[in-house]
């Protein structure tokens, strides 16, 4: 099954390289590294918190 997978994102990728020049591929490879950077700071400025200091509320 992740065979088939694996071969269907190669397909994929290799066509959207050929008749788009890439774009979809790198749009989502930006949205992907965008989400992990937020996650990453999102997760330093809890360390940084105080020990003593209540999480914040989402609901501001």
């Amino acid at each position: 099954m992740f065979r088939i997978l694996l071969v269907i994102a190669v397909i994929a990728i290799g066509y959207d390289a050929i008749v788009h020049q890439g774009a979809y591929t790198r749009d989502l490879w930006f949205k992907a590294v965008g989400a992990t950077e937020r996650v990453v700071d999102e997760a330093k400025r809890v360390g940084e918190r105080a020990p003593d200091e209540p999480p914040r509320s989402q609901m501001n």
